[in-house]
């Protein structure tokens, strides 16, 4: 009998060391790490160039075409003449003509906000950056030219003074670019976000900086082409 309760004294004390041992939250934390190491989700909306991005006008003619690409994309006109190339440089977006001269950068920023650099990246020509759930375009001396706001069926564009000069327009899987009478100036069966669509109203923009933003905005940069 001394035997077994010695037995049960010494299962007794082990159990107590091991309680005693155990930090309240200890459970936790490999649930806590895992949470941690989850890498962010990405924008609902940054879903990538699904194929080639064609943009056609009211009469129905193709108008340009985005074109994808291993290390970015090409525009061409509906003619399939080259208009711009696009290439990733890290989180920057190199915009050069048929030529391959540098056009100007698309530059993204830890805080969402891009901006479009001049051919030799010394200058900042204008910034797109987030204004509440929207975006705003401003210039080189921060005047605002351009507003976005999001809408149930696409996105709002007004000008500087706050009048409205276009809307995106997301229906039965087609997206519309209309200006502000209604009037469809260009129009996909692509996939692409209305934000990103609604740069293309953006007409203080040469037109291969305007599809740059677009471009930028729905095909982001994917973390490990970010790094330097």
């Amino acid at each position: 009998m001394m035997s077994m309760g010695r037995f049960f004294l010494c299962c007794s004390l082990v159990a107590l060391t091991g309680a005693a041992g155990c930090k309240p939250g200890d459970a936790e934390t490999p649930r806590f790490t895992r949470v941690q190491a989850a890498a962010p989700a990405p924008a609902a909306d940054a879903v990538g160039l699904q194929g080639k991005l064609k943009f056609k006008d009211d009469a129905d003619r193709e108008r340009f075409s985005l074109k994808p690409k291993d290390d970015g994309a090409k525009l061409v006109d509906g003619d399939a003449r080259e208009l711009a190339r696009y290439k990733w440089k890290g989180a920057a977006l190199k915009v050069s003509g048929p030529d391959d001269v540098a056009l100007g950068y698309v530059v993204g920023s830890a805080g969402g906000a891009l901006t479009v650099r001049d051919g030799e990246q010394k200058q900042v020509l204008f910034t797109l950056a987030r204004q509440g759930p929207g975006w705003r375009l401003n210039d080189v001396k921060g005047a605002l030219l351009y507003s976005v706001w999001p809408e149930d069926d696409g996105a709002r564009i007004q000008d500087g003074a706050g009048a409205d000069v276009a809307r995106v327009k997301v229906r039965e899987g087609k997206v519309s670019l209309r200006d502000a009478r209604g009037r469809t100036l260009l129009a996909t069966k692509s996939l692409v976000a209305a934000e990103a669509a609604a740069c293309l109203a953006f007409e203080s923009l040469e037109l291969p900086l305007r599809v740059a933003l677009l471009f930028h905005l729905q095909a982001p940069p994917s973390l490990e082409s970010a790094r330097p």
